[in-house]
């Protein structure tokens, strides 16, 4: 009898045992599902809700462009290259090298991918955040300059404080793009600029 009883208790953990190594990563696997669905419809959601842009400029002309050309010591906006094709709703952004610009527009904010010059696409901003202040430093090394580079660097800096303050021509702010998968069907990318960040979303 006692050997009954010890056989039962065997039985019983190891049918408990089976249980849990055969049922768990089917449960597992339909967690993982609804996360992901979740995460889809949070994004679609997103991307549904966020209207284009109902404005233009006149002959595709950044009116400040000029200014902070003149402002900065060489071009302030960061180059974007696209290998692949970004959809936002009605507009397609082929693949190719664009200066991506935030730009705000009656208290929206939006970035501008300019080609030669001209505003080509204009895509709104569904999230705008600061950055964090060590970001640069942490993820977006220097550039290492040469010998020469480094000569006519300090050259230039002393040259600049010889004149009037109001006349120099500052840096411009530091940049970095991120490309990003959001769920299955959709793209973010993250434009960081000075000290924010502008996020943009796209159909796959």
């Amino acid at each position: 009898m006692a050997n009954f009883k010890e056989f039962k208790k065997i039985f019983l953990f190891a049918v408990l045992f089976c249980s849990v190594i055969f049922f768990a990563p089917m449960n597992f696997c339909s967690a993982q599902q609804d996360v992901g669905s979740n995460e889809n419809s949070k994004y679609e959601k997103i991307y549904e809700e966020l209207p284009e842009a109902d404005f233009s400029y006149i002959f595709n002309l950044d009116p400040y462009q000029t200014e902070e050309y003149t402002k900065y010591m060489y071009a302030p906006y960061p180059l974007f290259r696209t290998a692949i094709r970004f959809v936002f709703k009605n507009t397609i952004i082929e693949p190719g090298y664009y200066l991506l610009t935030p730009r705000e527009k009656d208290g929206k904010w939006y970035v501008l991918f300019k080609t030669n010059g001209k505003v080509k696409y204009i895509i709104p901003v569904y999230k705008k955040e600061l950055t964090d202040p060590l970001f640069y430093e942490k993820y977006v090394p220097e550039r290492k300059l040469t010998f020469w580079q480094n000569i006519c660097e300090k050259t230039k800096n002393t040259m600049g404080r010889l004149f009037p303050k109001k006349t120099q021509r500052m840096p411009p702010p530091k940049s970095y793009i991120d490309v990003n998968e959001l769920g299955t069907q959709y793209w973010q990318v993250i434009l960081y600029y000075g000290a924010s960040k502008y996020y943009m979303i796209f159909m796959r």
